[in-house]
């Protein structure tokens, strides 16, 4: 059996090192850094959403450190691997996508436009604002109330693209990370597989239900009260 688990981690391993740079800068810049952006920032965002007092909303300016290290850490590598993703969708470079099931393929790809769009929305109606010098930063609590708390014929419009937004990111990154550490050969084993599979999608559920949960709380008004 050992036997058996070490040639099939070897296969493996010679099977990722095979696969085109394209393919393993699309996997490393997005198997890092969103999984653990999304953790930090859903966590940060659901604590706020229970705010007691309306004073809470306001934010303190960010740094040049934080800054910096968020232009680094996080929209970098994302951008890398928008402008990389739509590059092997768009047919530019064929992937070879060795063990990897073609439904959660496809799935993953169909989450990955939605969760583009949804980054691009909430750039544009949030932190967009800012770079732009439309808006203060430490105002960005009070936006973003004003904006999910917003109804459209009584449709909370911005609540429910948010939710979307969320669920497409998430499940995106769930299937993402499963993939990549699949089509990095760290996954040799059906048993790997399974549990690697599991942990993502568990790891997807629960933000994406701290993320649902901090929406909700803002779009009903709860912390303007």
């Amino acid at each position: 059996m050992q036997v058996t688990e070490q040639s099939a981690a070897s296969k493996a391993e010679q099977v990722a090192r095979s696969r085109p740079a394209v393919e393993r800068w699309l996997t490393w810049s997005g198997l890092v850094p969103l999984p653990v952006f999304l953790v930090l920032h859903l966590s940060t965002e659901l604590y706020r959403s229970f705010a007691s007092d309306v004073g809470d909303l306001v934010r303190a300016a960010p740094t040049a450190f934080e800054l910096v290290t968020l232009a680094l850490l996080v929209w970098a590598p994302l951008c890398v691997h928008a402008a990389l993703g739509v590059w092997l969708m768009c047919g530019r470079h064929e992937a070879r996508a060795v063990d990897v099931a073609r439904l959660p393929r496809a799935l993953s790809r169909a989450w990955a436009i939605v969760a583009l769009a949804f980054l691009i929305y909430h750039t544009c109606e949030l932190t967009g604002l800012v770079w732009l010098g439309a808006a203060d930063a430490r105002d960005l609590g009070f936006l973003l109330v004003a904006k999910l708390s917003s109804t459209r014929g009584g449709v909370p419009l911005h609540a429910s693209a948010y939710l979307l937004g969320l669920l497409a990111t998430l499940a995106h990154a769930g299937l993402s990370t499963h993939r990549g550490l699949l089509a990095e050969g760290l996954l040799p084993t059906p048993a790997k597989r399974q549990r690697s599979a599991r942990a993502c999608a568990v790891l997807a559920t629960l933000l994406f239900g701290m993320g649902a949960l901090a929406v909700i709380r803002v779009a009903s008004g709860a912390l303007l009260h």
